[in-house]
C-alpha cells in the first residue's frame, strides 16, 4: 500500500475542491460505456435505488434516471449539487454521511476516482458497506499504482499529487481492504493506458483529463469508428488485466449476506 504520509488540512482541501475541474459535458462515447455500466447492474437491482459517491457533475446519474433508478448522489460543491437537485437527482452536499440515509437502502454504490483522494479509505469502505444492502453491489475505480503508465513516467507520472491523491491501490492492496471489510469479489480488472497521462508526465505540458480535445479522448473517437481497433483495445485491456497493469482498478464486489 503506498500512501501520503502528510495529511492536508481542511482549508487546503476546501481550496482543491472548491475550484475542481467539472466536465461541462458528456461525451457519447463516456456515455454509452455508461448505459454498458448499468445494465451490468441489473442482476442486483431490487429496491432501485443506486448512490453514487463524488457524483461530480452527475452526469452518471443522468444515465442512471433514464434506466429507470432512483439516483442519490454526494458531492461537495454546493453549486453542483442545486444543479443536480433541478435534474431530479437526491443529493447530499459535503464528504458521505450515513445518518443521511438507511441503513442498507442501496442495492448499488459507486464510486469513481474517490477512494485515492482520501485521509482514511477504510472508514469510507465501512460507510459503503453499511449502506449497501446484503447482496447488494460496490462497484469503484481508482487509479493503478502497479500500472503501465508508472512505469513509463517514473518518477515524474503525475498521478502522485499532493494534496489531491493520498492513496495508491494496487489490485492486491484493493481486494484485500474490500475482502477485509465484508464484500465478495464479483470482478476485478485493471484496464487501459492513458497516453494523455504519459504524455504530461514525461514532458511537462498538462493535458486536462476533461478536455474533450486530449490524446485519450481523440484515440477514444478514432477506436469507437473501427471494429479492428476495437478488438485491438479488447484484447488489449484483457493482456493488462491479465498482469494486473492497466491504468484504471475497477472492483465490482458484493455484499456478504
Amino acid at each position: 500500500m503506498v500512501y501520503s504520509t502528510q495529511e492536508p488540512t481542511a482549508e487546503e482541501l476546501d481550496e482543491l475542491y472548491g475550484s475542481y475541474p467539472i466536465k461541462a459535458a458528456l461525451s457519447p462515447i463516456t456515455r454509452k460505456r455508461f448505459a454498458e455500466l448499468l445494465r451490468s447492474f441489473e442482476p442486483f437491482r431490487s429496491t432501485g435505488h443506486i448512490l453514487d459517491v463524488g457524483s461530480g457533475s452527475g452526469f452518471f446519474l443522468d444515465v442512471a434516471m433514464e434506466m429507470k433508478w432512483d439516483a442519490h448522489g454526494v458531492e461537495y460543491d454546493p453549486s453542483i449539487v442545486k444543479a443536480c437537485v433541478l435534474r431530479g437527482m437526491k443529493m447530499q452536499q459535503g464528504a458521505l454521511d450515513v445518518s443521511h440515509y438507511q441503513e442498507g437502502s442501496f442495492d448499488v454504490l459507486t464510486s469513481f476516482e474517490v477512494l485515492e483522494h482520501l485521509i482514511d479509505p477504510r472508514a469510507e469502505i465501512e460507510k459503503f458497506h453499511a449502506l449497501i444492502r446484503p447482496g447488494g453491489l460496490l462497484y469503484a475505480t481508482t487509479p493503478n499504482y502497479n500500472s503501465v503508465s508508472r512505469w513509463l513516467a517514473h518518477p515524474s507520472w503525475n498521478i502522485i499529487n499532493y494534496p489531491e491523491h493520498l492513496n495508491y491501490f494496487t489490485p492486491r492492496t484493493l481486494d484485500r481492504i474490500l475482502s477485509e471489510n465484508g464484500f465478495i469479489k464479483e470482478r476485478l480488472v485493471t484496464t487501459g493506458i492513458s497516453v494523455s497521462r504519459v504524455r504530461s508526465s514525461i514532458t511537462g505540458n498538462q493535458q486536462e483529463n476533461i478536455d474533450p480535445n486530449n490524446d485519450d479522448e481523440r484515440l477514444r473517437g478514432r477506436i469507437e469508428s473501427s471494429r479492428f481497433l476495437l478488438f485491438g483495445k479488447r484484447s488489449m485491456n484483457a493482456a493488462l488485466s491479465l498482469m494486473g497493469m492497466g491504468d484504471s482498478l475497477k472492483a465490482m464486489y458484493r455484499k456478504k449476506g
